[in-house]
């Protein structure tokens, strides 16, 4: 069975993001993505140079100061600076050619300056402390904590434990020496010098990286020049947050989907360089939509701060899903209503060999449009998938789930290959069936014993769970939507639109809908998804 997950969100981020699920997992340092990826930049330099330091010094030492052969020449030190040479090649070559991501190089640079740490200290405490004599300077261990949290920006309390964890390794490296060369005892300050030197240099690396990490996202947030100044926000999903949004040369409010980047942390930096391009392409198609049933989609890029994003058309509605949860079914005139000018939009759709795989209640807005009410808007083609030439472009995104369990076609739940048109006739029935009586189809707490009821079981009419009155004629087009096997639902959509006109339900008329508003969502009300006060400004978004 395929995998899936139900991404139902009872949140205003529903009504017009067709929010995703769960929240995104955060990156393991859980920095901005352009930071982090300019983290990894500097990272894999300093790796290299240092790398390179490390085989230069050595060198000039058995020229400059013989007498410092035996400490270089001992296995241990040998196995130690090699490994420290070896990983900082192997951080640069990651990096230069996008075998790892940016979080995870991160995080062997911390490994990498606790090891390069340690192989200072290993050297340094390869000489016995005088008892006599006392400890003056300071170790390199301590230049060296300092200049990483000073040039590689990271989350200030990882940069603190970063370099508590490598002025450790100084009396560390000296008990194991002290074990292996039996060094005569010495008094304790003597010992405590260096090291703590090292912790006091190690915070100091931490409040210099704390000021750089804060001058960063500040200087982000401050370019905002042509660019769209996020207001507030509208709710959050599974791939990112969907903003109310005001662009600053254009006096057009707008609807902004940011997708993180780390909803791609799991993969590797070439997938993520391939699922960008797969966005871009997918908000191609999108685009190509045209249907007024359809959000219109302005604009789609990459902002600075390494985030994708849509710009929509700002909606002012409510989601089906809200809709039924706040006032109950929905009588069968509006119903038949609402669906044929879904069809409209999924029609155009499949015409271009574009399934849409999540259609859903919570993907489909009921909005004031103009003077007209009750204005149908098909949300989110995330999930879309060509259907057309055996060669045509996938476009779903990796890692991205097939659908929505509760709306889910039994094709898509058995994980066939050939799905067509015919799931999203599916998942319409869903949709109907939800409006006409105010329950799912098939319910369940489990998402997989209802994917599996959706291929095993048949479903009860909808007049049997509910006391209004449903039309035989549109409970016959209904159950036929939901029929298993694709060859016995109807083959397009424009089909069930003939069909529902056809059904003799009487008309929901322009008055209807306006009257409806007037009483129950007036301007005010604050379930439509554009009445949402600003909360705060956040960082822009500017397209790079």
């Amino acid at each position: 069975m395929a995998h899936i997950v139900d991404a139902d969100v009872r949140t205003h981020a529903a009504t017009m993001a067709a929010t995703d699920g769960a929240p995104p997992a955060i990156g393991a340092f859980r920095l901005p993505p352009k930071l982090l990826s300019d983290a990894a930049y500097r990272l894999a330099l300093v790796s290299i140079y240092m790398a390179a330091l490390i085989v230069l010094v050595q060198i000039f030492q058995q020229f400059a100061q013989p007498q410092l052969a035996s400490v270089l020449a001992d296995p241990v030190n040998r196995l130690v600076s090699l490994a420290s040479v070896l990983t900082g090649v192997g951080i640069f070559v990651l990096e230069r050619y996008k075998l790892a991501t940016p979080s995870t190089l991160l995080g062997l640079g911390m490994f990498f300056e606790i090891l390069v740490a340690f192989a200072i200290a290993m050297v340094e405490t390869s000489w016995p402390l005088h008892p006599d004599q006392p400890v003056l300077g300071l170790s390199s261990m301590g230049p060296w904590i300092v200049a990483v949290g000073a040039i590689i920006p990271n989350r200030p309390i990882w940069t603190l434990v970063a370099a508590l964890a490598a002025a450790t390794m100084w009396p560390l490296a000296y008990a194991i020496n002290h074990w292996r060369f039996h060094f005569p005892p010495v008094p304790w300050g003597a010992v405590a010098a260096w090291p703590t030197i090292n912790y006091l240099l190690a915070i100091l690396a931490f409040y210099i990286g704390r000021r750089i990490y804060g001058t960063t996202i500040a200087a982000q947030e401050a370019a905002d020049l042509g660019s769209y100044r996020l207001v507030a926000p509208i709710g959050r999903g599974g791939m990112g947050e969907v903003w109310r949004a005001t662009h600053q040369m254009l006096a057009r409010a707008a609807a902004i989907k940011l997708i993180k980047a780390e909803a791609f942390s799991g993969s590797s930096a070439r997938q993520a360089q391939t699922s960008l391009k797969r966005f871009r392409r997918e908000a191609d198609v999108i685009a190509s939509l045209q249907s007024p049933h359809t959000v219109y989609l302005y604009d789609f890029g990459t902002s600075k701060d390494g985030r994708w994003y849509y710009v929509m058309e700002l909606l002012d509605g409510i989601s089906l899903q809200e809709l039924v949860e706040n006032f109950g079914p929905v009588p069968a005139p509006r119903v038949i209503a609402i669906l044929r000018q879904t069809c409209e939009s999924l029609e155009e759709a499949h015409q271009q060999g574009l399934v849409h795989r999540d259609l859903k209640p919570s993907n489909i807005m009921l909005c004031k449009l103009g003077l007209q009410f009750d204005f149908v808007k098909v949300l989110d083609f995330g999930l879309a998938k060509f259907v057309g030439p055996v060669n045509a472009t996938q476009l779903t995104m990796e890692g991205v789930t097939t659908g929505t369990p509760a709306y889910m076609a039994p094709e898509i739940a058995m994980g066939q290959a050939d799905v067509d048109v015919r799931a999203d006739i599916y998942a319409l029935g869903c949709v109907a069936y939800f409006l006409l009586t105010g329950t799912l189809v098939f319910q369940d707490d489990n998402p997989m014993s209802v994917a599996l009821k959706h291929v095993q079981e048949r479903p009860d009419p909808p007049s049997v769970r509910t006391e209004l009155p449903i039309a035989p004629a549109l409970e016959r087009i209904v159950m036929q939507c939901l029929e298993k096997m694709p060859s016995a639902r109807p083959v397009s959509a424009a089909e069930v639109s003939a069909q529902l006109a056809a059904s003799g339900v009487p008309d929901w008329t322009a008055e209807d809908a306006t009257a409806w508003w007037d009483h129950h969502l007036p301007p005010t009300s604050t379930l439509r998804a554009s009445a949402q006060p600003a909360t705060h400004t956040p960082p822009v978004v500017q397209k790079i």
